[in-house]
């Protein structure tokens, strides 16, 4: 139990440091993770030590899992992360978990170094705040640049190129993360190879082996089901024993995609189970799941027999708006493989409660929790996503305007206007230390990039094409630095390039027959496929119908098109599925 008299990341935090002319000791932790635990026991439990820090330091503590955005910028690579700040929010030291023997000479040292020369440590900042600054400004944007055409082909080679073929996943440097957007991509393209006539059996075999390596490795937990952080070893052994929502709901919808791309049902396995996972580990009152369960090393060290005799590691109940919507669009593409109704309802009932965290002006609450952030984009563009998800399943015009609400915002007050991208959360010149100057997470872009391009689909509004567009070129000169780190890239650059299959169906939302039709155009794996029904009862529906000039009739009808150019008209929903997946685009 730490004895240190940990404060919150607050202006009031601050100014008492700038106000007593104490630096700021800065401790972020999460609360899954067992490192954290162990500093607090075997450092901050030292009543030496803990009555220097009260003493001498202003001590904030920040949870990563509530204030993501002070993670981002003063993470020292990993949890716990240890600073050393200014009243101002600079940067002195920073570091992880260090021994109590470590912590006590290095307290003293730096408390010196700050109440030594004044004058050198104020040139120190400046130097320090110019490279910060010089480190945050991008290059200038032409929001007129071109998409490369060649980009998601070139992602797709590196991403081939370091592709572990002894023993699966991506990466060579020793570690093993799942990284599903890279194997979305390498289905996708499987898919496209089977449509030009022959499939590509290098990524038939990527996915294959990769499959092996999840299931059979020691990233996934036998017992209880679900999979750890990542493994510390390139053949997945010794894993990182904390489980978070974000990463196996991100699990479960690559695994129902990949399913829906090869027909393999071992993949449809893989997803049933982390789902289940979910509902039975993670679950918390109310719709929806805990953000994490807790890296708890005595349980994990036990035989598998034994663990089964004892109860499973806590979770951490918090309610975190991105994660759930990560969850809800899980559950979303199990449905789309599978054709389960419940499944549907399942991520309809999670999104009901994520949009409570949603305010008036479209600002995404990042959790439930008290002290949480607002406006993250990885919130943001998740919900976003996970709207339209809903409103192409045909769940409502409800899911149309929350998304409409959340990307206006987003619009407003996440868009770096001159470098290009949306900021990771809203920039303001006044704030504290480095929560002045924005980062750019490209996984979350490239999403709400997808999401935008789809809202254009969805209401031919061209702005939210624009947006969409310039998101990917403002980000594309970092494909090569990332190589199959960019898959998300590539993902949303198929998105914007290629001509959209288009399935319109006209008839009433709550008709049987209209939601078969839905589910069956839904079937086939086709990432520019974009699917709406149109309500005749509906009066903007009808407005869309009429300059369609579709016909309305008692039973409900599909519309299919690639682009602009309308394909026959059907009633059938297997005639619909045959003709979604094999529409040529080419």
């Amino acid at each position: 139990m730490s004895l240190v008299q940990w404060r919150p990341w607050s202006d009031a935090s601050f100014e008492d440091a700038r106000d007593q002319d104490k630096p700021v000791l800065l401790s972020i932790v999460a609360k899954w993770c067992q490192f954290c635990a162990q500093l607090d026991t075997d450092v901050y439990a030292n009543e030496a030590i803990a009555s220097y820090i009260n003493e001498n330091y202003i001590p904030v503590r920040v949870d990563s899992d509530v204030r993501p955005e002070i993670n981002a910028r003063y993470t020292q690579g990993g949890w716990p992360s240890t600073c050393i700040l200014t009243g101002e929010g600079d940067l002195l030291w920073g570091g992880n978990a260090l021994p109590r023997e470590h912590m006590a000479q290095l307290l003293p040292q730096v408390l010196a170094q700050y109440r030594g020369d004044k004058n050198a440590l104020n040139a120190h900042i400046t130097q320090l705040r110019l490279q910060v600054r010089q480190q945050n400004t991008p290059p200038a944007f032409d929001p007129s640049a071109p998409l490369q055409p060649q980009l998601p082909l070139h992602i797709l080679m590196a991403s081939k190129f370091e592709f572990d073929f002894a023993f699966g996943g991506f990466g060579h440097s020793g570690q093993k993360f799942p990284h599903v957007d890279v194997l979305d991509l390498v289905s996708d393209a499987l898919v496209r190879s089977y449509r030009e006539g022959a499939g590509d059996p290098d990524l038939r075999f990527m996915l294959d082996r990769t499959l092996m390596s999840l299931t059979r490795g020691e990233l996934h937990d036998g017992v209880n089901h679900g999979f750890f952080r990542y493994c510390q070893t390139a053949d997945w052994r010794n894993p990182m024993i904390e489980k978070l929502l974000d990463d196996n709901a991100s699990i479960a919808r690559t695994a129902s995609r990949v399913y829906q791309a090869t027909g393999d049902s071992a993949w449809l396995n893989l997803a049933t189970e982390t789902l289940g996972y979910l509902d039975t580990e993670l679950v918390i009152e109310g719709a929806g799941y805990g953000s994490s369960q807790f890296a708890d090393g005595e349980y994990y060290s036990q035989p598998e027999d034994e663990r089964r005799e004892w109860n499973s590691p806590a979770i951490d109940e918090t309610f975190v708006s991105g994660a759930n919507a990560q969850a809800a669009r899980a559950w979303y593409s199990y449905w789309q493989a599978t054709g389960d109704a419940a499944a549907l309802d399942k991520a309809v009932a999670i999104m009901d409660r994520v949009a409570n965290l949603v305010a008036e002006d479209g600002c995404v609450r990042h959790s439930e929790a008290d002290g949480a952030s607002d406006g993250l984009l990885a919130d943001a563009a998740r919900v976003l996503a996970a709207a339209v998800d809903l409103y192409e399943a045909g769940a409502g015009d409800k899911w149309l305007m929350l998304a409409e609400l959340i990307a206006v915002w987003m619009q407003n007050r996440l868009i770096d206007r001159a470098g290009g991208a949306f900021h990771d959360h809203p920039i303001r010149e006044d704030a504290l230390g480095h929560l002045k100057f924005g980062t750019k997470d490209l996984p979350d872009n490239m999403i709400a990039a997808d999401a935008f391009l789809r809202l254009f689909l969805a209401t031919g509004e061209e702005e939210y094409r624009t947006t969409g567009t310039q998101n990917i070129t403002a980000l594309q000169v970092a494909a090569p630095q990332m190589g199959f780190l960019a898959a998300g890239l590539a993902l949303a650059s198929i998105r914007a390039l290629a001509m959209p299959v288009i399935v319109h169906i006209v008839g009433s939302p709550d008709d049987k027959r209209t939601k078969d039709l839905v589910a069956a155009a839904h079937r086939p794996a086709r990432l520019e496929r974009f699917v709406q029904v149109l309500d005749p009862n509906n009066e903007a529906d009808r407005e869309h119908i009429d300059n369609l000039e579709y016909e309305v009739t008692d039973i409900p009808t599909a519309y299919p098109r690639i682009g602009e150019n309308p394909l026959a008209p059907t009633i059938d929903p297997e005639t619909l599925r045959e003709t979604v997946d094999q529409a040529s685009i080419a």
